[in-house]
């Protein structure tokens, strides 16, 4: 009877182990590398649900893939294919034959996205070349301005640094990409203290920023100032449920804007303007008033912890403002609605 060969620093049960494990998944044995792979997934789940709405928000995924700071490939995948539970994106262009470290930068709903351009990259180019800009027009109108007037299409950032995947890995590797939304929408509804009709001819509304121009890490770069005027403005009261309705009874304007990501070290304007006299109806800083709402969120057990004003800014995407106009047709500056929650001002510096 024949006996098993005793191999010298290595017991029995260990090699058995090793030759167990060696089935059903990617071996350790090199020359069966090639049947492992790369996986990248994404999430988003930093927006005021704290839940992962990526399968219903987000339409296109364009990953870049860069080494030692330079770029390698880029890989997009879009449709239906993103809302399918469990979706991964499989990467066969990374080796798994050896150790390596990649850079990974995901701008997502770029497909059919009119709004918003990067550039095309070669390989070689570093991360710095990966921008993203917002189209504009220009216009001249006391001066050049560089407007936007549309419902900007949602755009999504994300990126994971020197993440290493090891040769010795006997299994499938997936890396998780955290997405950040960058456009939101601003709703303005005015209406007259005595409730008394107004007349959506009358008000221009405008956002005016600098953050047209994105980095590879969704940092601001340095831009020109945007001047976003609402894309919808509208007449209507609100119903039973509180909603804002098409309606014959025209006691409030409404006036939707959509604007790129903001920034807590930024200073973005809202400004109201009555069109027939010239006068400044409500002027006012969006970053102050996102603070005001944040306050109400700050002890939500869905986060358990005080956020960032950046935090903040990044999880809401959807704002709507009620003022209340005095027979001048102006802001009185003392109390407005946001988001449903009344807020009472008290030497707050707004403008």
């Amino acid at each position: 009877m024949k006996r098993l060969a005793r191999i010298p620093g290595l017991k029995l049960w260990t090699m058995l182990l090793l030759l167990a494990g060696s089935f059903g998944s990617c071996d350790v044995l090199e020359e069966e590398y090639e049947d492992c792979a790369t996986y990248v997934s994404f999430k988003y789940d930093m927006n005021m649900l704290n839940a992962d709405a990526f399968s219903t928000n987000v339409k296109s995924v364009t990953l870049y893939v860069f080494k030692d700071g330079k770029f390698v490939f880029q890989k997009t995948e879009e449709g239906e294919l993103l809302s399918r539970e469990g979706y991964r994106m499989r990467l066969d262009e990374i080796p798994r034959r050896k150790m390596h470290e990649y850079d990974y930068i995901t701008w997502a709903g770029l497909a059919d996205n009119v709004n918003f351009a990067v550039p095309l990259l070669q390989p070689g180019d570093s991360k710095e070349t990966l921008t993203c800009r917002l189209n504009r027009e220009h216009v001249s109108r006391a001066g050049e301005m560089a407007v936007v007037k549309s419902n900007l299409q949602a755009l999504f950032h994300g990126q994971v640094e020197g993440a290493s995947i090891s040769r010795a890995a006997v299994s499938d590797a997936e890396i998780q990409i955290p997405l950040t939304k960058n456009t939101n929408t601003i709703r303005i509804i005015l209406q007259h203290y005595s409730a008394a009709p107004l007349d959506k001819e009358q008000f221009e509304f405008t956002i005016t920023d600098k953050n047209g121009l994105m980095n590879y890490d969704n940092s601001l770069l340095e831009d020109e100032q945007i001047t976003y005027y609402a894309w919808d403005i509208r007449q209507g009261s609100f119903d039973t449920s509180g909603n804002v309705t098409e309606s014959t009874n025209l006691n409030m304007v409404v006036a939707d804007l959509s604007v790129a990501r903001l920034m807590a070290d930024e200073e973005p304007e809202l400004v109201v303007t009555n069109k027939e006299t010239g006068d400044i109806t409500l002027r006012f800083s969006l970053i102050e008033m996102a603070r005001l709402l944040k306050g109400n969120y700050e002890d939500y057990p869905q986060f358990g912890y005080a956020m960032s004003d950046q935090e903040y800014l990044d999880r809401e995407d959807t704002y709507t403002m009620v003022f209340m106009l005095d027979n001048g047709l102006r802001w009185s500056n003392s109390m407005l609605y946001i988001n449903s929650w009344r807020v009472v001002l008290q030497d707050t510096d707004l403008n």
